[in-house]
């Protein structure tokens, strides 16, 4: 069962725009950063590990779920990923 799922980058605009276009995704540009939709959270996923060894910085990948409804009878989840600059010197 695919899941949907959604990545918010906060850092690196223009380098995430870049590797979004290596997936079929839609890009939602806000004031703070870019909203990518994946239809499949293991492309979010794979998405998120290509982003992460492309930048030079530190990123921090916070996630969460929510309920999305019901496919065949199946619980479908949003995954929601959000991806920022990891400022250092925080204890998380």
């Amino acid at each position: 069962m695919k899941h949907p799922a959604v990545v918010q980058v906060r850092t690196e605009i223009e380098k995430a725009l870049e590797i979004a276009k290596k997936f079929v995704t839609e890009v939602e540009k806000g004031k703070d950063g870019v909203d990518i939709y994946f239809e499949d959270v293991n492309e979010a996923r794979r998405f998120i590990s290509i982003f992460k060894r492309a930048t030079k910085k530190k990123i921090l990948v916070k996630s969460s779920t929510s309920y999305a409804g019901l496919r065949r009878g199946r619980v479908r989840y949003l995954f929601t990923y959000s991806l920022k600059e990891d400022e250092g010197g925080k204890v998380r």
